[in-house]
């Protein structure tokens, strides 16, 4: 009765408490050192027995794995759940630097269970792995904890209880980006510029996104704040700057446009630059420079009416700024009168093209790549957009020949190894012949991505295959420079996107 007496009045929330730390660093260590922050912030149990759960979870988890890899050499049946080809790869890594590898796993998400279970499968000294569990976990555990302890106390004095899983969305986000950028478990056994960009080149990413102006639901990526979403890509472009030694190296992507297509280039330049007879494939244009002085929109108006004439584009017409973002500042005209308020809306001194309106149905963005010096080039992502449902998928809308003739038209450009294509076609039947389609417009490594409206793709897949396509910039890059191209200057580079970005807001808002 005395030991029921004792066991009734036992705290057993605090007990559970006890647990918790010590069990979810199976799950993921970065969320028990959020919970024991918020513990500990919060009064609730004493520092060191938090530290000393946490530290006790993390490494009880490290032998876990490792006892799953060395039970998998026995057990055919755990081996067929444990063990794959990535466990395999990291056998001669582990005889060289099992220290390194387990610092490694600490700082990349998802790479922890097939190492530690390599350790066990490669029969790694269970010595060494120790004492590499042990020193490690501590250095990594003690200022990941006081870093989330002591802002987690200054937001939590702001935000209230919101701070924790405001707090736990940044180490995520975090994390998300430690994987893409050490990308460890995608390199192991492969030589980092030449196999990687193959490995890059080989992904196929297509989607559909509907058509601007249709209605459609917005996806999760259009609801984030736009300096939030590019903020883990600035991080990913600044550690392959460090790696590259370069900030600017994409720029020698392209060599022949300016910054590499980043931003500044000349749409019509580069529509021009496609020669022979691939021109064809080339809608018809003219491009026209807005007068400064508005006295003179008659003048310049009587012009674009002439250019049009001699070029035999009837009305309606594309009118596109030569400079910008995609879709910027695009507007359908039907006649003189829209074109004489759409250049009155146009900023002075600057450059327009007015291109033939294509009665087609369907565009899509093609993204293209071609590593310098190979014979041929591929087609990367492929993204339809529709003014009505589509129902098919867009694996089937990718041929051999159409491939075949973007790679043509890509290499009748001089120096063209990465960029996009808009095209124009009438039918998904008529694309597949890889003839019949019209490029309204071609971005170098600036091109924006029709994906990231698309509202099907996940924010997960949205955000790697942005982070691969700056890889693949800067591998590429890396290339041209070893060519005797030279990368722009960061200088120059910084006020050409500050140049574009005021001129881009200066024009007219497309419908």
């Amino acid at each position: 009765m005395i030991a029921l007496h004792k066991l009734a009045g036992f705290d057993f929330a605090w007990l559970a408490k006890v647990i918790s730390l010590v069990a979810l660093p199976f799950a993921h260590e970065d969320l028990a050192i959020v919970l024991g922050g918020y513990i500990i912030v919060n009064d609730v149990m004493p520092a060191g027995l938090v530290v000393a759960s946490i530290y006790g979870g993390m490494v009880v988890s490290d032998f876990a794995l490792y006892g799953v890899g060395a039970a998998a050499r026995s057990l055919p049946w755990l081996r067929n759940i444990a063990v794959d080809q990535r466990v395999r790869q990291f056998s001669d890594v582990l005889t060289r630097n099992i220290f390194g590898l387990v610092a490694l796993c600490r700082l990349v998400p998802g790479l922890v269970f097939v190492a530690f279970v390599a350790c066990g499968w490669a029969r790694v000294s269970l010595a060494r792995f120790t004492a590499a569990s042990l020193l490690v976990s501590a250095v990594y555990l003690s200022p990941m904890l006081y870093l989330v302890i002591v802002f987690g106390d200054a937001l939590d004095n702001h935000l209230g209880l919101w701070a924790w899983p405001v707090l736990l969305l940044a180490l995520a986000a975090a994390g998300f980006v430690r994987e893409r950028v050490l990308a460890f478990s995608e390199r192991v056994g492969t030589d980092d510029t030449e196999v990687g960009v193959r490995s890059l080149l080989r992904r196929r990413m297509t989607s559909i996104v509907p058509a601007r102006g249709a209605r459609r639901p917005r996806a999760l990526i259009e609801r984030i704040p736009s300096w939030l979403v590019h903020l883990p890509l600035v991080a990913h472009w600044i550690v392959l700057a460090i790696k590259h030694r370069s900030l600017t190296l994409p720029s020698v992507a392209n060599p022949a446009i300016p910054a590499g297509g980043m931003w500044g280039e000349s749409k019509s330049k580069c529509l021009a630059s496609v020669s022979g007879d691939m021109r064809e494939s080339v809608v018809d244009f003219v491009v026209l420079k807005r007068r400064v002085e508005p006295s003179t929109l008659g003048l310049d108006v009587n012009r674009a009416l002439g250019l049009l004439e001699a070029a035999k584009i009837p009305f309606p017409i594309i009118a596109r700024p030569d400079v910008g973002w995609y879709g910027r500042g695009v507007l359908t005209l039907e006649g003189p009168a829209a074109l004489q308020q759409y250049l009155s809306r146009f900023p002075g001194g600057a450059k327009l093209m007015l291109q033939r309106s294509l009665p087609h149905a369907v565009e899509a963005s093609v993204l293209y790549a071609r590593l310098p010096g190979e014979a041929r080039g591929q087609i990367l992502s492929f993204a339809v957009r529709r003014s009505r449902p589509v129902l098919a998928e867009t694996g089937a809308y990718l041929s051999r020949e159409l491939e075949a003739r973007i790679d043509v038209i890509a290499r009748s450009m001089p120096e063209f190894h990465y960029g996009r294509f808009e095209i124009c076609f009438p039918s998904i039947e008529a694309l597949a012949g890889g003839e019949d389609f019209a490029i309204v417009e071609i971005n170098g490594i600036g091109g924006q991505l029709l994906e990231f409206g698309n509202p099907g793709l996940s924010l997960v897949k949205l955000y790697r295959r942005r982070l691969d396509h700056q890889r693949i910039a800067f591998m590429i890059g890396a290339y041209n420079r070893e060519r005797g191209f030279a990368p722009t200057s960061a200088m120059s580079f910084i006020g050409g996107f500050l140049d574009h970005y005021q001129l881009t807001r200066r024009y007219p808002v497309s419908i």
